[in-house]
């Protein structure tokens, strides 16, 4: 099972980046061109809690994220 959790973790850490527009490089957080307080912790809560989020993810219908950084976004 913790195998399991961390396998998910990682695989939820890709899609919440890549929905957002971030890509899979560093991410600056803070300064010029960051991407934010809020948005970093927001993000690393739902991914300690992926199960959660991704059952409540699944019944709204799969919105669209709510903050895209880029116009590529996923």
């Amino acid at each position: 099972m913790p195998l399991i959790y961390f396998v998910g973790l990682f695989i939820g850490m890709i899609f919440v980046r890549a929905r957002a527009g971030l890509g899979q490089g560093r991410i600056k957080v803070i300064g010029d061109g960051g991407v934010g307080l809020e948005w970093f912790v927001a993000s690393v809560l739902t991914l300690v809690f992926w199960p959660v989020s991704l059952v409540v993810w699944l019944a709204r219908g799969r919105p669209e994220p709510r903050i895209v950084f880029k116009a590529k976004a996923r």
